[in-house]
This record gives structure tokens, C-alpha cells and sequence, in this order.
């Protein structure tokens, strides 16, 4: 037998026994624990909720459920909105975790190293002196830049003011889907809101399935996910009925603290990734192909199509 041949049988048999190792864990509702993160708070209130409304029904609908510190990425910009800062403490008094999300939310490749870099700094200063403010900084759009140099120019400035990187697990469209609520309303469309929610959980459950298998034929283990939402109106509507839904697959959700703690948090990477979780980044440093993981919704287009199907706006 040839030696490709050998290669091609055991990867497939590695293959198979990672699916079915995950599909035990999947109906043991077992080891499976997820964490919850907002990112670009406090977002500005549109047509409808205000700021304010929406970030008191989020912390509402968490308490409502009992649900554990949730990671609150903010940016400098938004946070220097009206009562951007006092929405920020009323995530801290409900015992919630703060983190750097930078302050005008650049794309690092669009603007240099150094002006990156002083752009987290700017959001430091403003951010760090607030109650449960945490050490995370997750990068603008989950991008890491296509620069070998700068990307470790930023790293190291980072790990100089003692930040560890805010990564996710599980990413998803959510701002899309809310983008076109938002816009609905403003057309002067009516909503199917109970129609709206069974997507976007599905939408999002799926999403979490799918990288939770990936986690399991990459590291051959259940691993501490991070949720990637955002802090807009879908979020202050569904976040309690999400959580209910995914307790009730087996899923534990645990602190964003806690799932800082996976040894994932401290794998090295070498390789550039941008747009992309911590798993798919390992994925690609064990030299897996981007194309291995689109999945469902895989675009805008067929999330957009789903909802016109069921005619969610009308």
C-alpha cells in the first residue's frame, strides 16, 4: 500500500472517530459549556430601543434566567455616547465582566501597528477604571491583520499592558439578522417577533452545533466555547430565550472568566487568521483549509432569504 494511501485510511478513520465521539457527548448532554460575549457596547439605541432600554432589558432577561458574568466588549466611541458609561457600570453592578474592544473599532491592515495600538490605548484609559473591567481585548471584526509584522507589533503591545486576547468559539450572523429588523421598522414594516426568535435561535444553535463538532475533530475534546454576540435589539429581545434553548440541549453556560481558563486560551499561533475563531485559528495552524469550515447560514444572502420565506417582515 502506498504511503498516501495509509495517510488518506488514517485520517479517515480519525475522521469518523471524532464525529462519533462528539455525537456521544451531543446526546450525553455532557461537557459541554459555553460562555456568553457582547461585543461594540454600549451600541446606540435605533427604532426599536433606545440605549438605555436595550441595556437594561439584556441585563434583565440574564437575571431572568440566572445567568453567570457575561464578557461586555466595548468601544471607546460608543462608550463616550450619551449615558454610554453609565450603561456600562449597570453591566458592572449586575456582575458582569468589561473588556476592551477597542475605541473606534479600526481593521488592523487599514491603518498601521502604531495607530492600532494607540487606539486600544485610548479605550484603556477610558475603559479600565470602571468596576469588573477585565484585562480581554478582542480585535475589530475578529481580525488579526494580513501583516506578519504587524501582527506581532500589536500582540506584543498587548501582552506589554497585560492583555490576553478575547477570542470566540462560535461565531454567527446575529448583526445581520438585526440589521434587518432594524431596517424593517424603519421602513414602517410590521414583525413576526415569534417568528423572528425560532430563526434566530436556530440560526444560532446551529451555529454553536457546528462549532462545537469542529472543536471535537480538531482537539479531539469538548472545549469552554465563547459565544460571539452583539449588544443590539435581537440580543435584549431573545438572549433569555437562547440561553433556555441551549441549557436544554445539556449545555452548561459558564462566566466568560471561566472559559478564559481552556488551554486553548494558550495555544501559540504563528499563522495569520482574520474573520475567524480561536478553533478554526488552531484548525489553520494544523493546516486546515479555510473552505472546510463555512457553514450553515453560510452568507447574508440565505440568512436574508429564510426570513423572507416565512415572511418575517410584512
Amino acid at each position: 500500500m502506498r504511503i498516501g494511501a495509509i495517510f488518506k485510511s488514517i485520517f479517515v478513520v480519525f475522521f469518523f472517530y471524532s464525529l462519533t465521539s462528539y455525537q456521544i457527548l451531543e446526546k450525553r448532554g455532557c461537557d459541554h459549556e459555553i460562555a456568553i460575549s457582547f461585543d461594540d457596547a454600549p451600541m446606540p439605541g435605533t427604532s426599536i430601543f433606545s440605549g438605555v432600554e436595550r441595556t437594561e432589558e439584556i441585563i434583565k432577561k440574564l437575571e431572568e434566567v440566572n445567568a453567570p458574568a457575561v464578557g461586555i466588549f466595548a468601544l471607546g466611541i460608543h462608550a463616550q455616547r450619551e449615558f454610554g458609561i453609565e450603561r456600562l457600570k449597570k453591566y458592572a453592578i449586575a456582575g458582569h465582566i468589561l473588556a476592551n474592544h477597542s475605541y473606534s473599532h479600526y481593521r488592523l491592515g487599514e491603518v498601521e501597528a502604531e495607530t492600532f495600538i494607540e487606539d486600544i490605548k485610548r479605550a484603556h484609559v477610558l475603559l479600565s477604571d470602571l468596576p469588573n473591567f477585565r484585562l480581554f481585548f478582542r480585535f475589530p471584526y475578529l481580525y488579526e491583520g494580513d501583516n506578519t509584522t504587524q501582527r506581532k507589533e500589536v500582540l506584543k503591545a498587548l501582552a506589554d499592558m497585560g492583555y490576553r486576547e478575547g477570542y470566540v468559539t462560535v461565531s454567527n450572523f446575529d448583526f445581520y439578522i438585526n440589521y434587518l429588523a432594524v431596517q424593517a421598522v424603519k421602513e414602517g414594516k410590521k414583525i413576526n417577533y415569534e417568528k423572528l426568535k425560532e430563526i434566530y435561535i436556530k440560526i444560532l444553535w446551529e451555529c454553536i452545533d457546528f462549532h462545537a463538532e469542529w472543536a471535537h475533530k480538531i482537539l479531539g475534546r469538548a472545549v469552554k466555547h465563547v459565544l460571539l454576540l452583539h449588544e443590539n435589539d435581537l440580543a435584549a429581545l431573545f438572549i433569555g430565550d437562547l440561553i433556555s434553548l441551549i441549557r436544554s440541549k445539556g449545555w452548561k453556560i459558564i462566566s466568560i472568566e471561566d472559559a478564559y481558563k481552556d488551554p486553548i486560551a494558550t495555544i501559540p499561533l504563528t499563522t495569520i487568521y482574520g474573520y475567524s475563531t480561536r478553533i478554526f485559528a488552531i484548525g489553520k495552524e494544523r493546516g486546515l483549509r479555510k473552505q472546510e469550515f463555512s457553514h450553515f447560514p453560510s452568507s447574508c444572502e440565505c440568512i436574508k432569504k429564510m426570513l423572507e420565506e416565512e415572511n418575517v417582515f410584512f
